[in-house]
């Protein structure tokens, strides 16, 4: 579209001239259809006013003559019906007038509806300063309602505090076993505790693991507890200890290695041998290499460690049976012999890793 003025081309939604701003009037383009539509409009109006009898009209019968000015006399049932002809009238006048009114309305309203199709058609214009500053406006009312509301959710104690937390206890545990590592001969048995270093008279409430093969004890390990009896077995062994405290905390792992030797009147290799014939001076074997009657097996012993009871050591000897061709398998039977006068006992091991030793008549 050009501008009427300058002639420059105006781009398509814009309401002024780019260059002269020159205002433009847009006016509707020519409809074929509303035409119709008015057209039709008017001739469904004219036919109504048409179709409405206005032949019984009210007509007197006496005409005034202006000359005499002579006033006829009218009787009385004519008079009525003259009345109630003016009043079937004055109705008929009454519809048509109710029926011009609504057909312009329609008329009106079908106008109004194409004109305002026509311009939501058309692009308004906006200035864009004014669109940048609503919402300019709009994003600073926002960030202050923020602000309003971030300002009464932070309690007022939480805004500033000089109280200090109170420091947790500091504890300095450390896990003590005995006997420490090395070699050694006769009964031994080991002991492990924890003591706070800070505060010796403070309790240890945790809990103290190890393992007896040189693994890294974990919450799965066995449990040492204050009547626990750990004997180190003959040779050498390697034990593992941790502690974890009340708060779940697992200490590093302490390694020891132990050398344990025989003592007493014999040696441990002695301690099994005699076993062996106190087992078959009572007829539990037949002969010294293991041999049982009506069996093709063999049993073996072998003494596993040295323990203490009262003022007696004792050598506790395991039983192990073979299979011809097997591995040995341990039976669960234990023997022990008295280090110093060779007595021979049987043995067995109770809660917490206590022996118990009752002497083989």
């Amino acid at each position: 579209m050009e501008c009427p003025k300058c002639k420059t081309v105006i781009p398509e939604g814009k309401l002024y001239c780019p260059s002269c701003g020159y205002a433009v009037q847009i006016v509707p383009d020519y409809d074929a259809d509303l035409e119709d539509n008015l057209d039709s409009a008017s001739s469904d109006i004219a036919g109504t006013v048409n179709r409405i009898d206005v032949s019984d009209s009210v007509r007197t019968e006496y005409d005034i003559d202006a000359t005499t000015k002579e006033i006829p006399m009218v009787k009385k049932d004519e008079a009525s019906d003259i009345k109630r002809r003016t009043e079937q009238d004055r109705e008929r006048s009454d519809q048509i007038t109710t029926v011009i009114v609504a057909g312009l309305l329609l008329v009106g309203l079908i106008v109004g509806a194409v004109i305002a199709s026509k311009s939501m058609s058309k692009a308004s214009f906006i200035p864009q300063q004014a669109v940048e500053n609503a919402v300019t406006s709009n994003a600073a009312d926002r960030s202050e309602e923020d602000d309003e509301t971030m300002t009464e959710a932070v309690p007022d104690e939480e805004v500033s505090s000089n109280e200090e937390p109170e420091a947790a206890p500091v504890h300095d545990w450390q896990l003590l076993v005995t006997p420490g590592a090395g070699s050694m001969n006769g009964p031994q048995k080991l002991t492990a505790s924890v003591s706070d270093n800070s505060a010796p008279d403070n309790e240890f409430t945790g809990i103290i693991y190890y393992t007896d093969d040189g693994s890294e004890p974990d919450e799965t390990s066995k449990i040492f507890r204050g009547d626990s009896e750990i004997w180190l077995p003959l040779g050498k062994s390697r034990y593992a200890f941790r502690f974890m405290d009340g708060n779940g905390n697992m200490s590093e792992p302490v390694y020891l290695d132990y050398d344990l030797g025989g003592a007493g009147a014999c040696s441990a290799a002695d301690a099994a041998n005699y076993c062996i014939v106190n087992l078959i001076q009572r007829g539990v074997l037949a002969d010294v290499y293991g041999h049982v009657l009506g069996s093709l097996g063999t049993f073996t012993y072998e003494a596993e460690r040295m323990v203490g009871s009262g003022s007696r050591s004792y050598y506790v000897i395991k039983e192990y049976y073979s299979d011809p061709g097997g591995s040995p398998k341990p039976t669960g039977n234990l023997y022990a012999i008295d280090a110093e006068n060779l007595s021979f006992c049987r043995a067995k091991q109770g809660n917490g890793g206590k022996y118990v030793f009752e002497e083989f008549y």
